[in-house]
């Protein structure tokens, strides 16, 4: 009986040892969330990267397919302007237009002509979370050169320049 009646008259804890849990607590709660904030960015970063190596190569193989097999080049007013027959692409040029790489198949419709012949480079799947923020083009001697910079369209500080060289198979 006197155990019982010395456990029920404890007053509890004293303000003391109430404050060290609290800190304690409070400690634990900023090493946790600067933990799962950190893994959370290298995950984004990572995502990013993989990603973004995906839309490069893809970007590259359609970029292959196209200037590989040009017959004819010529520039005007700066822009390439490439012929394939295979892609039904006479006279055309690449336009980049809110983050998609477009392929203008003529250079009789202008690029913002409602009606002008845009083809996207490829489709809107490949494009999840990025967007393409620079795009350029040089030929020179058979051989084409460029680079594009993909960027993430979350975060504006994931960014990645890739460059490309491919010589025509068509054109001495």
């Amino acid at each position: 009986m006197k155990g019982i009646k010395k456990c029920l008259n404890k007053g509890g804890f004293s303000l003391f040892e109430s404050m060290v849990a609290l800190l304690i607590i409070s400690i634990l709660t900023i090493g946790i969330t600067t933990a799962v904030n950190a893994a959370a960015s290298i995950y984004k970063k990572s995502l990013f990267v993989s990603e973004g190596e995906v839309l490069a190569a893809t970007i590259d193989t359609a970029l292959s397919d196209v200037l590989r097999f040009s017959s004819s080049v010529s520039e005007e007013d700066g822009k390439i302007q490439i012929t394939n027959e295979n892609y039904s692409v006479v006279k055309g040029h690449f336009v980049l237009k809110k983050g998609w790489l477009y392929l203008n198949l003529t250079d009789e419709k202008a690029d913002g002509a409602d009606d002008a012949p845009l083809v996207a480079l490829i489709n809107g799947g490949t494009y999840t979370s990025m967007k393409i923020d620079s795009f350029t083009l040089n030929y020179k001697d058979g051989v084409f050169s460029g680079s594009y910079v993909i960027q993430s369209k979350d975060d504006s500080n994931l960014r990645k320049k890739y460059t490309f060289i491919f010589r025509t198979l068509s054109i001495a």
